[in-house]
């Protein structure tokens, strides 16, 4: 992740480069989405509102959609975590 990118740069490449990465790595990115999922609804940063906190949710599930298949079990438990999506 070069952080000398612009923020919507640096995600599109998550994006897109998910599917190219090697099992172990898209196994660590399934677990980081779904830990970072429940921190955003228990415990969002601060200056993070509803939509940022939503367009992230949306976000995480472009990375996922890009590597589906790699780990039911934990792909189950992002869809879980997914559901819990901010509305308010």
């Amino acid at each position: 992740d070069d952080k000398g990118l612009q923020p919507a740069e640096r995600k599109r490449l998550q994006v897109e480069g998910a599917a190219r990465a090697s099992r172990k790595a898209k196994l660590v990115k399934i677990a980081d989405k779904i830990c970072n999922l429940r921190d955003v609804v228990t415990s969002p940063p601060a200056s993070w509102d509803l939509r940022r906190r939503q367009d992230y949710f949306d976000w995480a599930r472009e990375v996922i959609d890009q590597i589906r298949g790699v780990h039911p079990g934990l792909e189950e438990l992002f869809d879980r975590a997914y559901t819990k999506r901010p509305t308010s």
